[in-house]
């Protein structure tokens, strides 16, 4: 990480020539690529049309559930302990994913590759339909927010400003949706990619309940084995407890990751009845948060490339994980009704043609409103 941030430095310093500093931004601006935006986007006009137009219809959507959720989840967080709050998404220096209060840190190639993709499509999006909508690019380039990479394309804001409301809001719309996109076919490369390199391997759990059997075994690992039954997925453990039922002594069979490789485990337990259950006659252990693990296929040939793209383990993601999770997340932050955000200079389009009198107003007070929100969830998250 710190070699990476070091090239990076080095980069800007043999050309700061060229760099426009802004505050804590640093911006190369450059005309390359401008071209190459501009033919893409007058090339196809009828897709980029519906592009556009269908980034519009989903980005208020969007827009405005995102407004409740955060409505909601903030008066959730105030009458209740357990409620999920706002985190932001830092990179760690670690190789598997950190979460504290107010802050997720994902794995730094995995965050930087994310970030550099995120930022690709998202100002891509922003110029192909600004050229599709016959808008001048200005320039186009990246640059650095303190130490995080940024790009930009910066189309002719004045002119702009001149065309008919739908054309600005599909400039506008289009690069969260590119977003969104991005994040649908990270989760369906993902999807393919663990039914054709893995298998159900056995069962994983988050948890041991106090008191229980599995909790007095101290029970680790993965579940594999269950007296004379194999467990590959939930619904053989489930079978499993149903056949044995409760008040029998067992022996579990558990893999567990030891650095490089992993050891087998046998554990005994004697099983009881489930608290609250209506059907007595199913085995209990006491482990919660159930998952399916899965394990690499024999055969194939670079495990560690496949393990870099979709993750180890259900606590061990990778990078489609994080092209999915922040995507998804960032697409529908930069939608939020907030002055400078895309959303808000969406809505202001449509309050200077509902309300034009008192659009600004109603738009600071609402940029105002929400940020307050934002800065409470923060706050709440925190503590």
């Amino acid at each position: 990480m710190l070699v990476f941030l070091a090239l990076i430095a080095i980069f800007f310093y043999y050309d700061r020539k060229n760099v426009e500093r802004q505050s804590v931004l640093l911006l190369r601006k450059t005309k390359k690529g401008k071209a190459f935006l501009t033919n893409l986007g007058q090339r196809f006009p009828r897709l980029w049309w519906v592009y556009g137009t269908l980034a519009v219809v989903i980005g208020f959507y969007v827009s405005a559930y995102i407004f409740y959720w955060l409505l909601f989840m903030t008066m959730t967080s105030l009458t209740s302990e357990a409620a999920p709050g706002l985190a932001l998404v830092l990179p760690s220096p670690t190789t598997e994913t950190v979460a504290v209060p107010g802050v997720i840190g994902v794995p730094f190639w995995f965050w930087i590759i994310t970030i550099f993709l995120l930022i690709l499509v998202h100002e891509g999006s922003h110029g192909i339909m600004a050229a599709r909508e016959r808008v001048r690019i200005k320039t186009l380039g990246w640059g650095l927010l303190i130490a995080i990479p940024l790009a930009f394309v910066e189309p002719d804001e004045k002119q702009l400003q001149k065309e008919k409301p739908m054309k600005q809001l599909r400039v506008f719309a289009a690069g969260s949706f590119g977003n969104f996109v991005l994040a649908v076919i990270s989760a369906n490369i993902l999807v393919f990619s663990i039914t054709a390199f893995f298998i159900p391997s056995g069962v994983a759990y988050q948890g041991l309940m106090a008191g229980f059997p599995a909790e007095k075994a101290n029970l680790t690992g993965t579940i594999v084995g269950m007296e004379n039954y194999t467990i590959g997925s939930l619904g053989d453990l489930s079978s499993a407890l149903d056949d044995i039922g409760p008040g029998r002594l067992i022996r579990i069979r558990t893999v567990v990751d030891i650095g490089s490789g992993s050891e087998e485990r046998l554990f005994r337990l004697t099983t009881v009845e489930e608290p609250n259950a209506t059907d007595s006659g199913k085995g209990f252990i006491g482990i919660l948060g159930v998952s399916q693990d899965f394990g690499l296929r024999d055969g194939v040939a670079s495990p560690e490339l496949v393990y870099f793209f979709t993750g180890r383990s259900p606590d061990f993601f990778g990078l489609l994980f994080f092209l999915f999770l922040i995507n998804l997340g960032v697409g529908a932050f930069n939608l939020l009704p907030l002055g400078p955000l895309d959303g808000g200079r969406m809505w202001r389009i449509v309050l200077d043609r509902l309300i034009p009198r008192h659009s600004k107003r109603v738009m600071n007070g609402l940029s105002w409103a929400l940020l307050f929100v934002l800065l409470l969830n923060f706050a709440i998250a925190l503590t």
